[in-house]
């Protein structure tokens, strides 16, 4: 983890061609999400080992489910958190790109729209011209979808799936040690309600 997070912090400190209307919303450094679905297998493993320390208590120590929710809940939030933290490294960078985005693509859509509405609301066009059929409206919308994703733009290059990829592989390991901890009218109870 801190040779991935020294990766990152080095490249981060490279001159990057970062584009902020980039389609993944993290100016093109979206593909860094992928590197931490890499550590599934870990964040697995360590709840394999809480779900194991989950189960002996239950087993033998009297302990109830109930009273280890938090360890369980706590163990997935944490390693989430510790996942993405690597990724902070290059919200500065991030944040930069986003400021200079809203600023440059906010300016380009000021002066197109105001030249838009002088040439069709204002009739300043020349006679004869429609604007059934006209670009200009055209390069309205995509100069707006543009700036729409530049204010989109996260600062930390992650997306949901692999968030709930992580939470999953957290979370997998604790399902046996729930199963068997709940009794089976509660269960039945519950099937019944979802189905």
């Amino acid at each position: 983890m801190f040779l991935w997070t020294s990766l990152l912090w080095s490249v981060s400190r490279i001159n990057l061609f970062l584009v902020a209307t980039h389609a993944d919303l993290a100016a093109g450094l979206g593909f860094l999400s992928e590197g931490q679905r890499a550590f599934s297998p870990i964040v697995f493993a360590g709840g394999a080992v809480v779900a194991a320390e989950v189960g002996n208590a239950i087993a033998y120590q009297g302990a109830t489910l109930s009273s280890l929710k938090f360890p369980m809940i706590g163990y997935g939030v944490l390693a989430v958190i510790f996942l993405v933290v690597p990724l902070l490294v290059v919200a500065p960078v991030l944040l930069k790109v986003k400021r200079r985005g809203l600023l440059e693509y906010g300016a380009q859509v000021t002066i197109h729209n105001q030249l838009f509405h002088q040439k069709w609301i204002h009739e300043e066009r020349p006679a004869g011209e429609t604007l059934l059929g006209n670009p200009d409206a055209s390069s309205l919308a995509d100069l707006g979808s543009s700036f729409t994703v530049v204010r989109q733009m996260r600062l930390v290059p992650i997306d949901k799936p692999t968030l709930i990829a992580l939470a999953i592989s957290a979370a997998l390991p604790m399902l046996p040690v729930v199963l068997y901890a709940t009794p089976a009218v509660e269960m039945i109870q519950l099937l019944r309600m979802l189905g």
